[in-house]
């Protein structure tokens, strides 16, 4: 027996195997026989109530007044009366982040940020989203990626086994692909079943649409402060788990148009009172970023970066994006020593590699030290801070060799900036919230764009992505429209 003779034989044993299982299941929403390994109702409410606190404290919390959860929880609840699979009792969590990100667990978990909570426009848009997520649930997707993962395991192990290390290799690569291709095909199915159970629950379908719209209007606006082309957000790649966006809201948009619904609901005004005085941007309780300066309330320090620079706030760490992929990170020692703050860097933050021209300083009073070397044809820049025994605060200035020289002034600059704030100076660091306001005669984009805090030079472009407005949008007086402000 040849090769792949023995390859075909062992693919055809793994299928009369699988078809021997209980895997196969009837998706409820579709009717057709789907395989989905193993799972069950009852392993997905297991792994749905053991990820569920593990999710919690990995975005930071739920987040919302009792008034906000509710609210939300009762849009969930009504559209999980119209789904096809009424077996589980379904939870809606809003997740303190201010990522604009929305998921499920097994079991009927479903998580909302309030980034998107602050991007939405109207309730019929929250509800698009919710009712995304309750048709991965509702169409098994879940169990499929298991049963996927299982097929996909015995197909490979029988590939190594008949043909030797190469051919396993292969066979990853072909079930990896064909994994991307079921994730791709998931999620347009969500979509068309959001648009089935937003109109049996009486929402406009068209709010899931102008959602997608914005989804993708935010993901630009986020290339841009990147540095990269806004355009990236539209590529598609062939092993992505998600389709490119363009073509996920042109399908969206079809499919739509199938979907007659009488007096639908989009309950603008009632979504923007809910949320109104929202915490938007960064938690207190992880720092601030006003412009080219991050500030710390709780920490009681501030730095600031170089002009070009722009920042990005997360748990881990501070970034700073530069021209020429020129990169600030800032966090805090994982493993503080006690002893000299050279010997810290020396041999624990940079034990282990080349680090040359290493010195002492003091910054703003504080004990520090700096290095430099050299990797995979980068230059960086290290510099320990401690505050206390406790506490050293680090940054790394990441440059490409020909801009070493010409950013060194401003990058020194920025590490001198580093300094502990007074009370009285934490004390004035307020967390951003979303505010509405109606429009008055005269207003345009650019007048509501300069009332917004926070100012990085993107003011004017995120109010029209907060608001939903085209390019050419001219406001009306009266109008309800979000801003940013202390």
């Amino acid at each position: 027996m040849t090769k792949s003779q023995r390859i075909i034989a062992i693919t055809l044993a793994a299928g009369t195997l699988l078809s021997s299982l209980s895997g196969c299941t009837t998706n409820p929403a579709t009717g057709e026989s789907v395989f989905t390994g193993l799972s069950s109702d009852e392993s997905e409410l297991r792994v749905g109530r053991q990820q569920h606190p593990k999710i919690i404290k990995a975005f930071g919390g739920e987040f919302g007044s009792p008034e906000l959860k509710r609210y939300i929880d009762s849009i969930g609840q009504l559209l999980a009366r119209t789904v096809e699979r009424k077996n589980f009792k379904y939870s809606f969590t809003i997740l303190n982040s201010d990522v604009v990100n929305a998921f499920a667990l097994p079991g009927g978990y479903i998580y909302i940020t309030r980034g998107l909570l602050a991007l939405a426009e109207n309730e019929a848009e929250v509800a698009g989203v919710l009712a995304h997520e309750l048709g991965h649930i509702t169409a098994l997707h879940h169990g499929q990626r298991e049963g996927q993962g299982l097929l996909a395991n015995i197909l490979v192990a029988g590939a190594g086994i008949a043909g030797g290390r190469p051919a396993a290799e292969l066979g990853n690569v072909v079930a990896s692909g064909a994994l991307s291709a079921y994730s791709r095909e998931h999620e347009l199915e969500s979509d068309s079943l959001a648009l089935r159970y937003l109109s049996r629950a009486g929402y406009d379908p068209n709010a899931m649409v102008s959602f997608l719209r914005k989804m993708r209007a935010s993901s630009r606006l986020t290339a841009k402060r990147l540095g990269q082309s806004p355009d990236k957000v539209d590529e598609f790649s062939y092993l992505a788990t998600h389709p490119a966006p363009a073509d996920r809201v042109r399908i969206a948009s079809e499919k739509a148009t199938q979907y007659s619904v009488k007096n639908p609901m989009r309950a603008r005004d009632i979504y923007l009172r809910k949320i109104n005085g929202m915490l938007y941007g960064d938690d207190p309780d992880q720092g601030f970023i006003r412009g080219r300066i991050f500030a710390h309330p709780k920490l009681k320090f501030r730095f600031e970066v170089p002009k070009g620079f722009r920042l990005f706030n997360s748990p881990r760490a501070v970034y700073a994006k530069g021209p020429n992929d020129a990169t600030i990170i800032f966090d805090s020692a994982r493993r503080p020593a006690d002893g000299p703050i050279s010997y810290y860097l020396r041999e624990i933050w940079a034990r282990n590699v080349n680090l040359r021209n290493v010195e002492k300083l003091r910054i703003n009073g504080l004990d520090s030290a700096t290095g430099i070397l050299r990797r995979r044809g980068v230059d960086i820049r290290v510099v320990a801070i401690r505050k206390d025994l406790q506490t050293i605060y680090r940054f790394m200035f990441r440059t490409k060799p020909r801009d070493t020289a010409r950013l060194s002034r401003a990058l020194r600059q920025t590490t001198h900036s580093f300094r502990l704030l007074t009370d009285r100076e934490t004390e004035g660091l307020k967390p951003l919230r979303i505010r509405v306001v109606r429009t008055r005669r005269g207003d345009s984009v650019a007048s509501m764009a300069r009332r917004m805090a926070g100012d990085d030079g993107f003011n004017e472009e995120r109010f029209r992505v907060l608001n939903g407005l085209h390019d050419n949008a001219r406001l009306r007086p009266g109008q309800r429209v979000k801003i940013i402000a202390d």
